[in-house]
């Protein structure tokens, strides 16, 4: 009978003459990167349910005397229901420009602890942000440019939102 720290130590060695014998071809690697992406595809979708820089459909009016352009901060918010349990969830989003960043502060409701992650095309990872009890989180330095969330949740699936500039 073999003991389960044999067996470990024979799938390290095979894994080692592996590498060295036949590596994989860098696309290969770089398309198992890229696939990692995709490991979201399972979680459900938030829709994208309010925008404070569309009215009717179209972009927001501003003044063009104000002090400031009105598009500084923008408020977003997306919502999920659950079918199976009939429970929503409701991730509200403030944007607010900073230099070249963007500050996302946001909120979720119901409130708990969770843990977000936020994608975008042009970072290589997703940054991954605790939720705090009341459900409130923040996040700075995020890149303009497409961006989506993903919550992740004890005990529920994992909510993504929509693709959005931010």
């Amino acid at each position: 009978m073999t003991h389960p720290s044999d067996d470990g130590r024979l799938m390290s060695w095979l894994a080692a003459v592996l590498r060295e014998s036949d590596p994989p071809p860098p696309e290969v690697l770089e398309l198992a990167r890229q696939s990692f992406a995709l490991r979201t595809l399972d979680a459900e979708l938030a829709a994208l349910v309010e925008d404070s820089h569309l009215h009717d459909g179209g972009p927001r009016a501003v003044s063009v005397r104000a002090a400031g352009s009105g598009l500084d901060r923008r408020q977003l918010t997306f919502h999920f229901h659950d079918d199976q349990t009939g429970k929503d969830l409701v991730i509200a989003l403030e944007v607010e420009v900073r230099d070249r960043n963007r500050r996302i502060t946001g909120h979720l409701a119901p409130p708990g602890p969770a843990l977000v992650e936020i994608r975008q095309p042009a970072v290589p990872s997703a940054r991954r942000v605790d939720v705090d009890r009341l459900g409130r989180f923040a996040v700075d330095g995020v890149l303009p440019g497409p961006a989506s969330l993903t919550c992740r949740r004890a005990g529920t699936p994992s909510v993504t939102t929509e693709w959005t500039i931010v």
